[in-house]
């Protein structure tokens, strides 16, 4: 996996199962240059941070805000991995899958082509 050389790198979704094997394969090809977003709440997955190198971990509510308010809120970042979603297939609150699923996401892509 070549990545660029400059810039901090993305993941969304980074404390969950894929995410966080995401950041454990970026850890393991030298990078520590992570900004790490997800939504912890009240489960476990913080624990998958644990043993993972990564320079800061955002919120997903902050990272929304913060891109919504200003371009370079995250400074210079060169990847982005997005895995931020919400994948429970007991999710009965359509007005949430879109928001968090939908629309998180072309706001992230917008911010991410900008």
């Amino acid at each position: 996996m070549s990545l660029a050389a400059k810039g901090n790198i993305l993941v969304t979704g980074g404390a969950g199962f894929i995410g966080s094997a995401i950041v454990w394969a970026l850890n393991r090809r030298g990078h520590d240059n992570l900004i790490v977003c997800d939504r912890l709440c009240e489960d476990e997955r913080w624990a998958n941070l644990v043993p993972l190198k990564f320079a800061d971990y955002i919120d997903a509510d902050d990272l929304m805000r913060g891109i919504s308010q200003k371009a370079d809120f995250l400074g210079d970042i060169s990847n982005v991995f997005h895995l931020g979603a919400c994948s429970d297939t007991t999710e009965s609150d359509a007005d949430y899958l879109v928001a968090n699923n939908f629309e998180y996401t072309k706001e992230l892509a917008r911010w991410s082509l900008s």
